[in-house]
């Protein structure tokens, strides 16, 4: 279930992808795993989530007594350590990088920020060690941006490659690109939620993943699921009662709006479980604001998804 160590988190915006990529690393932690959740310079969601500072550009805590960690990884601070890593002399790194005319330059390059973003979360799988010499994290979860932004981020190593074939810059995005097309290092899980517009760009964000940029995927979540309230008969034996006062009145018509909310849902899941190449994991809607009780509820109803996702696969695919 977390055999890959790079899973990068992405889906429409507002369909929960900090969300998810906070449920995933907490389930990864659960199972002993030195797990690491990294936002892109962004806003601290998951400090909001777990009540504490992961806006910095180093790994912090996010819960006690777990190897759940998380950061938010800024282009500045990764453009800095990239040029002290390449000049190897933090002096000689202020003087090339630091001056006001490569700043401005640096600010003119097209997708310079997104690079150096991306270079530092692959440094973090493929580079960094601990004191034994093992790799530093057995996972990292890249909270991506929303799915535009998100897919040129990715295509990001193709796009350098194909203007600057050769240099160092060349080298650093292929080996980038390497990870991302790596079936047994790396996964892309899309976010959505049941609702028409959000479903039809996950399953074209699912096609583009496979087919233009050779990612491997992992599966579709469905966020915000309703539960099924009472059944047909039961809604017909409501409707049918004599509402005895105002109230059962309500009550009677915010049930069936229950009914008619959850069958659009699942005509919403039924077309993404036949349309999508990937497996497919519903998440429970909780009804209330996201906090660190609500990321332990979802932490278990992402792992039961994905065992029961895992399970249905043919042997040979699931072996992949």
């Amino acid at each position: 279930m977390f055999q890959r160590r790079f899973v990068i988190v992405s889906g429409k915006g507002g369909v929960g992808r900090s969300t998810l990529a906070a449920s995933l690393g907490l389930a990864a932690a659960r199972y002993g795993l030195r797990t690491c959740v990294v936002q892109l310079n962004t806003r601290d969601e998951l400090g909001r989530i777990f009540a504490v500072d992961a806006s910095g550009y180093e790994p912090v805590p996010l819960v006690p007594g777990i190897p759940l960690f998380g950061c938010n990884l800024r282009p500045q601070d990764a453009l800095r350590e990239y040029g002290q890593m390449k000049l190897h002399f933090r002096t000689l790194h202020k003087l090339v990088f630091e001056n006001d005319v490569m700043q401005r330059l640096l600010r003119m390059i097209p997708g310079m920020n997104e690079l150096v973003l991306l270079g530092k979360a692959w440094h973090m799988e493929a580079q960094e060690r601990s004191s034994d010499g093992k790799p530093a994290w057995d996972l990292i979860v890249i909270d991506a941006p929303a799915t535009g932004h998100g897919v040129s981020l990715l295509r990001l190593p193709q796009t350098i490659l194909a203007a600057v074939p050769v240099g160092p810059m060349a080298d650093d995005a292929r080996q980038m690109q390497a990870l991302l097309e790596d079936p047994a290092r790396t996964a892309l899980h899309v976010v959505t939620l049941p609702q028409e517009l959000p479903a039809t760009e996950a399953l074209e964000l699912c096609d583009e993943a496979r087919l233009k940029l050779g990612m491997p995927t992992g599966n579709l979540f469905v966020n915000m699921v309703v539960p099924p309230l009472v059944d047909d008969r039961q809604l017909r034996a409501l409707q049918r009662a004599e509402p005895e006062t105002p109230l059962m009145a309500d009550t009677i018509a915010a049930v069936a709006a229950h009914v008619r909310w959850h069958d659009a849902q699942q005509l919403q899941v039924r077309r993404l479980q036949k349309a999508s190449a990937l497996p497919v994991v519903e998440l429970p809607h909780l009804f209330c604001t996201i906090g660190r009780a609500q990321i332990e509820t979802l932490a278990d109803a992402v792992v039961a998804g994905m065992e029961a996702a895992e399970s249905r696969r043919p042997p040979r695919e699931a072996a992949r």
